[in-house]
């Protein structure tokens, strides 16, 4: 098992933060407007839970493998989650302008940066 590895805190706690923002997103998905964020309510949507989902499949997933697959799969989840972004507001299911849709930018910018993070976290020569 030379592939096994321990994962730094920093990533676990990105993964655990992962779950909860995943979570959040899937109770948008069913529920619209989760506590507030949004200026105006989204419809329910399945599409948005699942976008949701892969936010907490990647968070899942670091919590619970500790080879490099596991990140890379990790990882591919949260570029799912990004790409589903894009995906909800060229569908019309997410706003494409206004204060809602810079929020949904930040929320993939912030994706994105967790990517950055646990990528370099994990991969890092020791």
């Amino acid at each position: 098992m030379a592939d096994e590895q321990k994962r730094p805190r920093g990533v676990l706690i990105a993964a655990a933060a992962v779950i909860v923002f995943g979570l959040g997103e899937v109770w948008v998905g069913w529920k619209g407007n989760y506590l507030g964020i949004l200026s105006s309510r989204l419809p329910t949507s399945a599409a948005t839970a699942v976008v949701g989902m892969f936010y907490v499949l990647a968070g899942i997933t670091l919590l619970t493998t500790r080879s490099r697959w596991g990140t890379v799969l990790g990882l591919l989840f949260i570029a799912a989650e990004v790409a589903g972004r894009a995906y909800l507001v060229l569908t019309g299911v997410a706003p494409h302008s206004g204060g809602d849709f810079f929020k949904i930018i930040v929320g993939g910018l912030i994706a994105v940066g967790f990517m950055l993070y646990i990528g370099l976290r994990s991969f890092r020569r020791s």
